[in-house]
């Protein structure tokens, strides 16, 4: 009765779905055969910081997120941006696992002689190219928009890479707009409404900007930057990425770069920076029940960023003169005296770039200007710097030998105030220098860093990484030091790149089935980095499937252990705990009517149980597909298993199962009581395994209690007789697992209460939970038991969307640990 309900909704929801209607218009696909693979959604808040994100719930800017967190679909995680905290860089590690993919936002590409800016094309093309030659991209048959790199998608729009808003042109008939704005008449209003609220606000920004003495061309330009993607491209990614969800594409990730647009002219924790938040947040509250609903795939949603921002001084406003002109007075004596540097530098800084941006990626030519490039002559010549941000990078046109690099940082940092340079020498040898003293890398990364980084060992890697990349300066500048206030080299008053703290300190909000590598800072801080996140996706939308071409760079600084998404309270690791789960999987029929087993497997994975106990498991039934349930499952997660047929009808069989990472042998199985066709009621059984753990082998008893009291009160009487757990003597650790369709105030409950533990109430400070139905838990009918030779040091219930809509159960995973042996009580 429930699953057709649920049906039904889902049904006239995507009748009337404005999204559907609006595929068809572009002709796209709207209607894909379900998937048994799952889908994930990568939603990307470009810039924001974790610190600016936390302040952005407490102020209630964000409050779809902060809902979706405190009813436990998401866990807040810290994100790691690596070096250079830039949006290239770090979508390298995600798209394709590779580090350190650029060494800057803009940078000298040696090989082409050129000066690559990143949102420019022909050098996101370039770079994209060479990154899916090396490694498996992992956006391939899936959708990428704004972002820079397409990923290796089937379809990616407004992306540095492609440029390409073909979307719009296709909806640019009269007939079809007519459509739309019937469609979206009101959406379209609200849009127009903040777009205009948008520009005032802009103006006025222009106003305070000109009073702090900001690059006039830099203010006003900002004014068609802020609009066009802060509210036209935030309402574009929507529409994209719900037509995406519908037509079934296996992975999407789109950018929201409004925040980041405004934080970098008014700082990342301006009231204008966390205004455009909220729009944010209703644009993923929307997706959000989006991929939920969706019957082409069982969606999970991603929301990270990929860096955070600093708030900075302007080096410009605080010397008198750019960092270009800066370097130009440090080069007038010495190897390189008498050369001339060549600018590349935009008007205003990055306010003109982003500006040029917007142009390019609306089509827009009129006013247009490129990036000055140097000639063979000049880069033969002059010397080169690239500081688009608080990180930039030196060229000089002849070798320097290592005595020279280190006059020319020292003069860099104390006569005209650069914070940090960093170099290379010729034997490998990492320098640095700033105004309190010189450093050797890594061994001296927290006096460069500063003592309370909380990325101290993990930065001394990536800061080595970057002086090695074949594209890096000669000379290395960074705005970072941890005694004075960061400095940005163009007029911005937010800025990223650099290594502080705000800057490379973002944050992610993951899924419970989402099992994800975790590392920890020295102070005992959890984090992972886009590599991680990319690994993660990967399995997730590819179960199975080894990563080909792929060269991870090697991290003795990392915690290598794949943890599932929660962890033992205690800190114990997995080799001293067992995690036991207990799951009623409704022959892996799901509350939308689905039959997808890899969905069961899903969740398990996400919980990284060692030992699952499966209630309601079919094999060859034509109402399942004629799935051997139990095989497939344990197949999906390289476990062994034993299935025993409660009900047994010649080609159909139902019944209980037990996988296992441990080798496991069978000692019993069989009915507690039969069926009764004339009390309409099913045959019930138990299944008994002997668990062989790495600690010695304990008992393991599985089943499923009927629907009438009457039975359960027999069936329990005789599991607990001499045949079941009397017969198991007492210096053997037992766990009983299963649906007793019986909560805790009943007598089945106290029976087996009397001679072991609940794991859900000998937990402490824990509040045993609900399982049963899952989408809304109100009765605890599933249980974990076990004798008192354990303790029980975590308990959890997965609650994603994957979760309450796999079965009409939850699960119920513990996390046991054997503490001695201990008599069976009596």
């Amino acid at each position: 009765m429930i699953n057709s309900f649920v049906r039904i909704k889902r049904r006239w929801r995507r009748r009337f779905s404005r999204t559907r209607l609006v595929a068809r218009l572009l002709q796209r696909d709207v209607s894909p055969p379900p998937s048994d693979d799952p889908g994930l959604v990568l939603l990307q808040i470009d810039g924001l910081a974790r610190k600016q994100f936390e302040a952005a719930v407490a102020s209630g800017r964000m409050p779809n997120l902060a809902r979706l967190v405190k009813r436990e679909h998401f866990d807040l995680e810290t994100f790691y941006s690596g070096l250079p905290a830039t949006t290239p860089a770090v979508q390298g590690e995600i798209m394709f696992g590779a580090r350190t993919a650029v060494p800057a936002f803009q940078f000298l590409h040696r090989e082409t002689g050129r000066t690559f800016t990143m949102f420019e094309s022909e050098c996101a093309k370039i770079v994209g190219a060479r990154l899916e030659a090396e490694h498996q991209p992992l956006l391939e048959g899936g959708r990428s928009y704004s972002n820079i790199f397409a990923g290796g998608a089937s379809e990616a729009r407004f992306c540095a890479e492609t440029m390409d808003l073909k979307t719009w042109r296709e909806m640019a008939t009269p007939a079809k707009l007519a459509i739309v704005l019937g469609l979206y008449f009101f959406t379209i209003l609200r849009i127009a409404a903040l777009a205009l609220l948008e520009v005032l606000i802009a103006i006025g920004d222009v106003v305070v900007g000109l009073a702090g003495r900001h690059h006039w061309q830099a203010e006003t330009r900002m004014i068609v930057s802020r609009t066009l993607v802060g509210i036209v491209g935030r309402e574009w990614i929507r529409a994209m990425v719900k037509i995406s969800i519908a037509e079934g594409a296996p992975i999407i990730h789109a950018n929201f770069l409004g925040y980041d647009e405004q934080a970098h002219r008014r700082g990342p924790d301006s009231d204008y920076a966390h205004w455009g938040l909220k729009g944010i947040d209703n644009v993923i509250g929307d997706i959000f029940p989006t991929a939920r609903a969706t019957e082409a795939r069982d969606y999970e949603v991603v929301v990270f960023s990929d860096h955070g921002q600093q708030r900075t001084d302007i080096y410009e406003l605080k010397q008198g003169y750019t960092v270009q002109e800066a370097v130009r007075r440090v080069f007038l004596t010495g190897t390189l005296a008498g050369r001339n540097v060549f600018d590349l530098g935009f008007p205003g800084g990055r306010g003109g770039a982003m500006e040029q941006r917007s142009r390019r990626m609306m089509r827009v030519n009129r006013g247009r200007t490129d990036a000055p490039q140097p000639t063979a002559e000049q880069l033969a010549n002059e010397i080169v710097v690239t500081a688009l941000g608080p990180l930039g990078h030196i060229y000089a046109p002849v070798k320097l030998s290592d005595e020279d690099k280190g006059e020319y940082a020292r003069r860099l940092v104390t006569e005209e105030h650069i914070p940090l340079v960093i170099y290379r020498e010729a034997d490998g040898t990492v320098r640095a220098r700033s105004g309190r003293g010189a450093w050797t890398l890594p061994q001296d990364i927290a006096s460069i860093y500063g003592p309370d980084h909380p990325f101290i060992q993990e930065g001394a890697v990536d800061l080595v990484r970057l002086c090695e990349h074949p594209d890096a300066g000669d000379l290395v500048i960074s705005g970072w030091d941890p005694a004075t206030e960061p400095v940005s080299f163009v007029q911005e008053n937010g800025a990223h790149a650099s290594i502080g703290v705000d800057e490379t300190r973002a944050f992610a909000l993951l899924p419970h089935s989402f099992r994800i590598r975790r590392r920890r800072t020295a102070a005992g801080e959890t984090y992972l980095r886009g590599e991680d996140l990319y690994r993660a996706a990967w399995r997730f939308i590819h179960p199975g499937r080894p990563l080909t071409h792929h060269h991870a760079p090697s991290d003795a600084h990392g915690d290598h252990r794949w943890r599932p998404h929660w962890e033992s309270r205690n800190g114990k690791g997995q080799d001293e705990s067992l995690r036991v789960m207990t799951y009623n999987i409704h022959s892996c029929i799901g509350l939308d009517g689905k039959v997808r087993p890899e969905r069961i497997a899903q969740v398990i994975r996400s919980c990284g149980a060692d030992v699952v106990a499966l209630q309601e498991v079919d094999a060859f039934r034509a109402r399942s597909r004629r799935h051997d349930q139990a095989r497939m499952i344990a197949e999906s997660l390289s476990m062994s298993h034993h299935y025993y047929a409660v009900a047994d009808w010649g080609n159909e069989q139902y019944g209980l199962a037990v996988i296992s990472r441990y080798p496991l042998e069978h000692m019993q199985s069989g009915h507690l009581t039969a069926a009764d066709h004339k009390r309409r009621t099913e045959a019930r059984g138990a299944l008994w395994v002997t668990l062989q753990a790495p600690w010695g082998p304990m008992q393991l008893i599985n089943t499923h209690f009927g629907l009438r009291r009457e039975e359960r009160l027999r069936q329990v009487n005789l599991l607990l007789g001499s045949d079941w757990l009397g017969g198991i003597p007492d210096d053997q650790p037992v766990i009983l697992c299963g649906d007793l369709n019986d909560g805790p105030k009943s007598q089945v409950y106290k029976a087996l209460t009397g001679r072991l533990v609940d794991a859900q109430t000998h937990l402490a400070n824990y509040r045993p939970r609900a399982t049963f139905i899952s989408t809304m838990p109100v009765r605890r009918l599933d249980h974990i038991f076990f004798s008192p030779h354990f303790t029980v040091e975590n308990v959890l219930l997965p609650k994603s969307p994957t979760a309450k809509i796999a079965s009409d159960h939850l699960p119920v995973c513990a996390e046991l640990h054997l503490a001695a042996t201990a008599p069976l009580r009596r």
